[in-house]
């Protein structure tokens, strides 16, 4: 499993990014956008490993490489402080989740290793399933909140301030969604060995989700 995050430019905020389009400001203070998951599956040769597919552990002859992005634009008011530095008040945030899913399984792979990592597959969408509501609570904290930025230029001080409040919505919906996500996705291994044992799946993901589940309870 691996997660990684891409921010994309809105008409506030314009942040440097060459991979994804502009995102448009809403009326309202939050608004969110869940995408679908993309999922694609790759088979591949053992002496031709695709360039795209993380190192593999021996016995391992397959993974499921998951990447959650978060998109966020930024609506704001701001005070210039001095030549190079600003306040700036969140007034609305707009966010896009995404998430990729990368199956890769050897060509000619038992049935077996293909459930298993259709299995990580499963536990991950589980977790992105909620995270429409997961992306509103990082960012709701953040509406009327005040940054300070910082730079050479006016220009440069607000995007120092956005960076910030792009940093405190990445690490709040990453620590919610990714995190229980890879913990569920460890003990989905542990429970099956890595697909080498006889635990069906179907149980070991109910197994490996309730006990997140169970954990966050004991944990409020």
């Amino acid at each position: 499993m691996s997660a990684s995050l891409h921010k994309f430019p809105s008409l506030s905020a314009l942040l440097a990014c060459a991979l994804l389009a502009p995102l448009p400001i809403s009326a309202q203070p939050i608004s969110v956008t869940r995408e679908a998951p993309v999922v694609t599956r790759i088979e591949f040769e053992r002496e031709r490993p695709p360039p795209s597919m993380p190192k593999l552990t021996p016995p391992e002859s397959g993974v499921c490489d998951t990447t959650f992005e978060l998109a966020a634009g930024i609506g704001y008011s701001l005070e210039v402080t001095g030549a190079g530095s600003i306040k700036m008040w969140v007034e609305k945030i707009d966010i896009v989740t995404r998430q990729r899913i990368d199956i890769y399984t050897l060509a000619g792979a038992p049935a077996k290793l293909r459930a298993h990592e259709e299995g990580h597959r499963a536990i991950s969408e589980h977790y992105y399933a909620n995270a429409a509501v997961v992306a509103r609570v990082a960012a709701t904290p953040l509406i009327g909140k005040m940054f300070t930025g910082s730079g050479a230029t006016r220009g440069a001080a607000e995007k120092d301030a956005q960076s910030k409040v792009l940093a405190v919505i990445e690490q709040a919906y990453m620590t919610r969604m990714r995190g229980p996500s890879v913990a569920a996705n460890a003990r989905f291994d542990e429970l099956t060995q890595h697909g080498l044992n006889g635990f069906d799946e179907a149980e070991a993901i109910a197994l490996a989700i309730g006990s997140g589940l169970a954990a966050a309870a004991g944990a409020r």
